[in-house]
């Protein structure tokens, strides 16, 4: 995976998921909780697990929004998914989970067979630049690049 996609994924992870889960614990421990290193450590290992899962998300990242870069820079404005064709349904999952999840992206769904869906997920391209920007990451650069590594 390119380092920079990764970074700005890794920075997505970090902002947002790791952040969510950690209101979670928060949320979810009595109110009368004395255990205050008990909640720290569920905190380290819900970092430890969400980074793991992140991991294992990485090439369907990068590969979604990639593809989703691509027809966006040819005029394109949603990346069509079919959850029946697993490379695509592991695309679909890692941006829903990382970019639709927390407003990066908008998705909406059609049913192509009973229990099967075809996913469209448009990338709002301002915030994710806006949000890759505060990171320090020029995103339409970072992107280009990988692009271009993979066209060569």
């Amino acid at each position: 995976m390119a380092d920079e996609v990764r970074q700005i994924m890794n920075h997505i992870v970090a902002r947002y998921v790791v952040q969510e889960e950690l209101r979670s614990i928060d949320r979810d421990a009595p109110t009368n909780s004395t255990d205050g290193e008990a909640i720290e450590t569920d905190k380290q290992e819900a970092a430890r697990r969400e980074a793991d899962h992140a991991e294992r998300l990485a090439p369907a990242f990068e590969d979604g929004l990639l593809q989703a870069w691509q027809r966006f820079t040819k005029g394109g404005h949603e990346l069509v998914l079919d959850d029946r064709r697993t490379s695509e349904n592991l695309v679909a999952d890692a941006l829903i989970q990382l970019l639709v999840r927390f407003d990066l992206a908008a998705s909406r769904t059609e049913e192509t067979d009973p229990l099967h869906y075809r996913y469209y997920i448009s990338i709002d391209w301002p915030r994710l630049r806006d949000f890759a920007a505060s990171a320090g990451f020029d995103l339409d650069g970072v992107l280009g690049r990988a692009v271009n590594r993979i066209e060569r």
